[in-house]
């Protein structure tokens, strides 16, 4: 019982995580591709 709500507490936080690194993957890869914009321009 407590292993199985320990797996979800930890299935959430994987989650959780995995969103927020792709959050900032994805802010990362735009700030990139605008610097790349300016700096070819």
């Amino acid at each position: 019982m407590s292993d199985d709500s320990r797996h979800g507490q930890q299935a959430r936080l994987w989650i959780s995580w995995l969103v927020v690194a792709a959050l900032l993957g994805y802010g990362v890869a735009q700030t990139l591709v605008t610097a790349a914009k300016l700096f070819t321009n």
